[in-house]
């Protein structure tokens, strides 16, 4: 055969296959039909606190503001520390 029929063919029953899974799926039980899903979750964060997604500004704010001050601090300490002479 011809490499462009051998081509075509394949494409022809690989599209032919995937239309009667896809037929066996809709009409019958299969692994994704709506009986085998769970429930839907509303909570998808559920990984996560609700207020960590929902924190206001003013406590954000606060806290880049301390740790601003730690940072500052921490450079003033590495300045004012002794110098080896040589």
């Amino acid at each position: 055969m011809e490499p462009l029929t051998l081509f075509a063919s394949t494409v022809g029953i690989i599209g032919v296959l995937h239309i009667l899974f896809s037929a066996e799926e809709k009409l019958g039980q299969g692994r994704y039909s709506k009986g085998n899903q769970q429930a839907k979750r509303e909570d998808w964060y559920c990984f996560f606190q609700p207020s960590d997604l929902l924190r206001t500004t003013e406590n954000s704010d606060s806290q880049s503001v301390q740790d601003d001050k730690k940072l500052e601090q921490r450079r003033r300490q590495q300045a004012n520390r002794p110098r080896l002479q040589a």
